[in-house]
């Protein structure tokens, strides 16, 4: 259906900012580091390309990580703390890594630029530029530094178009995917039978409509009496109906009067089966430029996560703090030993 693919194009989009992650909450969040005799001590608990991450940092980062994501039951914490650790620090490798390959690269983006989509978004998501400028001011975040980061996150996007270049799909992968989700997104009926049925308060009355059937007279006439309440026209019921209420017609031929049956209790009826209808789908034809989008967007999205672990592979991450990334982690980074500088599992 159309309506599904709309919904399947809205949730997977090719946005630059699920890769250059930047965050710009304020640096005034508490976090829980070792205890010193001055009371809570910052310390890395790992470093990326030479580069120190906080425990400060680190912590900061999970609480954004839990805001984006509509927060946890405060109860079970502990149970994702090391998966939201863990992709903190995925984010910071990616980060790093990606503002080390932009400067190898040469890719630039001028002060203009920037300026120019800052004050895009600035009228866009804020009544009034003053309304921005509090904003960043609630986040202790000065408008340099937001210009800067958002320079940082064009380029990496410039990067990240130029590594993975342009992305086509032919028809025949677009029919290809139309096939396989043809059933689940694209079904407008389901296959059934269209059904006569008679229901009776009473056994006998049933009884007596079916011989009334079974000896000639039209489903009209005998449906004619006041002591029956039959369906005048044919009703549509899917398959699923035949294994359901309706199962005593399930292996009755095209035309047969059915015996009397109960769907439920003291509810009696009789049917006949008149016709079978296929399933329906909405034609490729309608559909085949959103099913081509929507190829083309997970083709994109696979490049883009292709290029993520590149970043990631290249990235010379090292562990101090072991007891924050278990070994356990079904996520665990290729990352260094502290002691050993093998790479771990």
């Amino acid at each position: 259906m159309v309506v599904v693919m709309n919904k399947l194009r809205t949730h997977v989009k090719w946005i630059m900012w699920v890769i250059v992650v930047t965050f710009l909450a304020s640096t005034f969040f508490m976090y829980e580091g070792r205890r010193g005799s001055g009371g809570l001590e910052d310390y890395a608990v790992a470093e990326v390309n030479g580069r120190s991450l906080m425990r400060s940092a680190l912590d900061q980062r999970v609480r954004l990580l839990l805001a984006e994501s509509g927060g946890r039951d405060l109860a079970s914490i502990d149970l994702y703390l090391p998966y939201l650790y863990q992709s903190a620090l995925r984010q910071y490798a990616t980060e790093r890594q990606m503002e080390q390959e932009v400067r190898d690269s040469g890719v630039t983006v001028s002060d203009a630029e920037a300026d120019q989509v800052m004050k895009e978004y600035a009228d866009q998501a804020f009544p009034t530029r003053e309304a921005f400028y509090q904003y960043l001011e609630r986040r202790g975040e000065k408008l340099e530094d937001y210009r800067r980061n958002i320079a940082r996150q064009m380029a990496g996007e410039r990067l990240l178009r130029q590594s993975v270049g342009p992305v086509d799909v032919g028809d025949d992968e677009t029919r290809e995917f139309y096939e396989t989700m043809k059933i689940l997104a694209f079904r407008q009926q389901s296959a059934g039978f269209n059904v006569s049925l008679a229901r009776f308060t009473s056994k006998t009355e049933a009884e007596n409509f079916r011989n009334l059937l079974l000896d000639g007279v039209s489903w009209g006439d005998a449906a004619s009496g006041d002591m029956v309440s039959a369906d005048r026209t044919a009703t549509y019921f899917p398959e699923s109906a035949f294994d359901g209420f309706l199962s005593p017609m399930k292996s009755l031929d095209l035309a047969a009067v059915s015996p009397v049956f109960e769907p439920t209790s003291g509810d009696f009826a009789v049917g006949i089966k008149r016709e079978a209808v296929a399933e329906k789908f909405t034609p490729y034809e309608e559909v085949s430029a959103d099913v081509n989008a929507w190829v083309l967007q997970q083709k994109e999205r696979e490049a883009v996560n292709e290029f993520v672990q590149g970043l990631l592979s290249r990235a010379k991450i090292v562990i101090h703090d072991k007891t924050l990334f278990p070994a356990e982690s079904p996520e665990l980074l290729p990352v260094t030993d502290t002691a050993s500088g093998d790479k771990q599992p």
